[in-house]
């Protein structure tokens, strides 16, 4: 009878350097910068504006309870909006305040607050929609406009005039070259 015997093959264990990609490191990094920014981030404080459209006006609603009518301020300077409160309950002092640039679609002459059972209301009204209207076109000169201090009026028969002329020279030079 024939034995043989077999050894294990030895091999060398194989060292490799740590796969690191550049998404591996965003996401670890991200992830070390919310777990640290958790501790120092200072988070707004204050009521919540929560705003929705409904139908053609712009609806936001704050909650402050506690808070009378009388120390609730709405102010609309251009289109910035700034609603305000003032805090005044057993012996603590606060205020709050939260301005709100309206956009181009917002009409700040159309713009209601009410205060009731503690909480804030305003509605934003919006431009109407533009409605089409047909220019007539005239057959004689339009009046001339003042100029503003440091600027000139132009007169449309003389630049008519010199841009022929601009013109004329600009094709005999074409031609001479």
């Amino acid at each position: 009878m024939l034995t043989v015997r077999t050894t294990p093959l030895r091999t060398a264990p194989v060292r490799t350097a740590p796969v690191r990609t550049a998404a591996f490191d965003r996401s670890f990094d991200r992830a070390f910068d919310q777990l640290v920014g958790s501790f120092f981030e200072r988070r707004p404080s204050g009521p919540v504006v929560d705003a929705a459209w409904q139908g053609d006006t712009y609806v936001l609603t704050v909650d402050l309870p506690g808070v009378p009518a009388g120390n609730v301020g709405v102010e609309v300077a251009g289109t910035l909006l700034t609603l305000s409160a003032v805090v005044d309950q057993a012996g603590q002092h606060g205020e709050w305040r939260r301005s709100i640039r309206l956009g181009g679609r917002l009409d700040p002459d159309q713009v209601e607050a009410s205060h009731v059972d503690g909480r804030l209301t305003v509605r934003i009204g919006s431009f109407g929609a533009p409605t089409a209207r047909t220019i007539e076109v005239a057959t004689t000169p339009l009046p001339q406009l003042d100029a503003p201090a440091g600027q000139h009026a132009i007169d449309a028969s003389a630049t008519a005039e010199t841009g022929a002329a601009s013109d004329d020279q600009s094709s005999d030079t074409n031609v001479a070259g």
